[in-house]
């Protein structure tokens, strides 16, 4: 490493440590644990359900009321999609063990990235309207910091946030 990328380096460090971590402002959490959490898919209809796919089970969780109901194991790590018989023939993303992503922008101009300065510890950074943690730490939230981050990202109407980790799953949903 020469001494430009040390610099740059600290810097980042320096901004990262700036960050609050917590739950932002207008949004609530809930955490499950989650043995062996493999994939997680947001319904693109049903906006508030959430697939949860792990190496024990397939659930369905709506983000709304907090309920989880049990599915048949239906899931495709080719492709990966799911079905679940709650949300009759839609087929979900997901995201987790073999690839995919979920969103990281929501349409009210928020947006979830990952930082790992001391990888393999990764921290998942809200960004609210549009603000960008190196510009204005102070505004951004620290919500999820691990070691295994399998997935995370919004539901597609930007209600919901979802961050799964090998065994745990934290659901923020908007107030």
């Amino acid at each position: 490493m020469n001494a430009s990328d040390i610099e740059h380096r600290k810097r980042m460090l320096d901004i990262i440590q700036c960050i609050p971590t917590g739950i932002p402002d207008g949004w609530e959490k809930a955490t499950y644990a989650v043995g062996g959490l493999m994939y997680l898919g947001f319904s693109n209809v049903r906006t508030e359900k959430l697939v949860v796919i792990s190496s024990q089970k397939q659930s369905i969780i709506d983000c709304k009321t907090g309920s989880k109901t049990y599915s048949a194991e239906n899931y495709d790590e080719d492709d990966l999609i799911a079905l679940a018989e709650e949300l009759g023939d839609e087929i979900v993303p997901i995201a987790g063990d073999g690839g995919g992503g979920l969103r990281r922008f929501s349409k009210d101009g928020n947006i979830l990235v990952s930082v790992a300065p001391f990888w393999p510890m990764e921290k998942i950074i809200f960004m609210p309207n549009y603000t960008h943690y190196t510009l204005h730490p102070e505004q951004c939230i620290i919500i999820s910091e691990s070691y295994e981050i399998k997935a995370f990202g919004f539901s597609k109407c930007g209600n919901y946030i979802a961050v799964g980790t090998s065994d745990t799953l934290d659901i923020f949903s908007k107030i």
